[in-house]
């Protein structure tokens, strides 16, 4: 005769059934940030765009995306991760509805602002739940490993998946193949996870702070995105109003009985660090992506399909990546293997820096897979000492902060690094090809520097201690 199976086996399966189904939606909003980057071209000749608009489709996502983060973290410990996750995965599925039958330049636009916001309401409220689930430390730090590394898997796989769907399926595909994920995510997570709201006695949402913080992080990601083209007055101006923004909404929080972010929250070491080496770590390795996604169609010469199917090593690097750290985390603590992920970053930046435009793509693999592995490191050790030991209060905002530090490394070394190697191709004398490949062996040489120096800062500021007690 069989046995029922325990009651606390049946609570594991569906918690890692729950885990699997949440980084299949962070998985998906991660593809946004890069899965339209190859069928681009396709989308401008179907809808006649101009140069301008067409920058939009990429930007519309991230602005909107990164600047409701916090509110979208903060309403996750306010009003229940579970609550906020499905409200963020319904306006995400009907704008990837919308975005993917869109008949012009605006319609387009708007419903990719739309799945912006829809984006960072799902991603902190579903990070929230994934620390609530696991509250044992060797089983969080395990599932936000899992969380994390996957979630960096998902940015580069969006450059594969992009020119596969683009040569097979269409561009519109690109976007259409979220709805049944987010009507899948919908239906389950309705029926695997319980209805639960936090007991707190205050759940109001200060909207003057939410808006000062919001468009604090906007006007940084429009100066930081315009500082790749120009450095002119606009930028000076956007630039400049954040930091007014931001300064109202810190004056704001110190003054307020209950503020969307309370003051100690950044008094926390390893959480400071990390999210400032999230910083600079994003700056390098997204910037990369985009580098070298230039360099195999633009002087290699490769199709969308043969570029998408050349990362496919690189994936496999930082699959790897992740799958070790997830355990080094729990045996050694975050702090060496954030120093390892660092210094494998810089060590692939400079490989990559040696190649000229005569290299063979075989000559990029050692770089590329050095960096890949770095990437898995990175994504897993951060979000560790970012998230793995918050209270739970704050886990809503804690997983919305490092996603905005994420999308602000992206913005800011998309912004620099372009310029730096933007000097040296219009600077060079050679051929377009010499002169474009001196431009990212000048950016990939500066990576080298900042991870590297990065790597120094967390050898420094991350404690040693492999656990550590509950902070606030």
């Amino acid at each position: 005769m069989t046995t029922a199976p325990p009651v606390a086996s049946r609570a594991t399966t569906i918690r890692y059934l729950t885990l699997g189904l949440l980084c299949s939606v962070q998985m998906m909003l991660n593809l946004d940030d890069t899965i339209v980057n190859v069928a681009l071209p396709t989308i401008q000749q179907h809808l006649h765009m101009s140069e301008t608009d067409l920058t939009w489709i990429i930007n519309a996502y991230l602005l909107l995306f990164g600047g409701f983060l916090l509110v979208g973290g903060r309403s996750a410990d306010l009003f229940g991760g579970k609550r906020v996750f499905l409200i963020g995965v319904a306006v995400f599925g009907v704008a990837s509805l919308t975005t993917g039958l869109a008949q012009n330049a605006d319609m387009l636009i708007a419903s990719r602002a739309a799945q912006g916001i829809g984006g960072a309401l799902a991603s902190p409220a579903a990070l929230s739940i994934v620390a609530g689930l696991f509250t044992e430390a060797r089983e969080r730090t395990r599932a936000l490993g899992i969380w994390a590394g996957l979630g960096g898997l998902a940015a580069t796989l969006g450059v594969v998946l992009s020119g596969v769907i683009t040569e097979f399926a269409g561009w519109r595909w690109c976007f259409l193949i979220n709805v049944p994920v987010a009507i899948a995510a919908l239906v389950l997570v309705q029926r695997l996870l319980p209805d639960h709201r936090p007991a707190r006695t205050d759940t109001r949402l200060d909207g003057l702070s939410a808006a000062l913080i919001t468009g604090a992080i906007a006007a940084f990601d429009l100066a930081l995105i315009d500082s790749g083209h120009s450095a002119g007055s606009a930028t000076a101006f956007r630039a400049g109003l954040g930091v007014i923004l931001l300064t109202g909404f810190l004056l704001r929080a110190g003054r307020s009985r209950s503020p969307m972010i309370p003051l100690s929250f950044f008094r926390d070491r390893d959480r400071a660090v990390a999210n400032f080496a999230n910083v600079l770590f994003c700056s390098t390795i997204l910037s990369m992506l985009f580098f070298l996604t230039l360099f195999l169609q633009q002087v290699l010469h490769f199709s969308p399909l043969r570029t998408g199917v050349a990362w496919l090593p690189f994936c496999a690097l930082v699959i790897a990546g992740f799958a070790t750290a997830a355990g080094l985390v729990t045996k050694l603590g975050v702090r060496p293997v954030l120093v390892a992920a660092m210094a494998s970053g810089a060590v692939g930046m400079y490989l990559l820096a040696q190649v000229s435009e005569t290299s063979s793509y075989v000559a990029l693999l050692p770089g590329m897979l050095i960096a890949g592995f770095g990437m898995g490191l990175g994504f897993v050790s951060i979000t560790v000492a970012a998230v793995g030991e918050t209270h739970a209060d704050i886990t809503g905002l804690a997983s919305g902060f490092v996603t905005t530090t994420q999308q602000l490394g992206g913005a800011l070394g998309l912004g620099v690094l372009s310029t730096v190697a933007l000097h040296h191709h219009t600077a060079a004398s050679e051929s377009p090809a010499q002169a474009l490949t001196a431009g990212f062996q000048s950016a990939y040489l500066v990576s080298a520097v900042i991870l590297t120096c990065t790597a120094v800062l967390a050898g420094v500021g991350i404690r040693a201690a492999t656990g550590r007690t509950t902070s606030s």
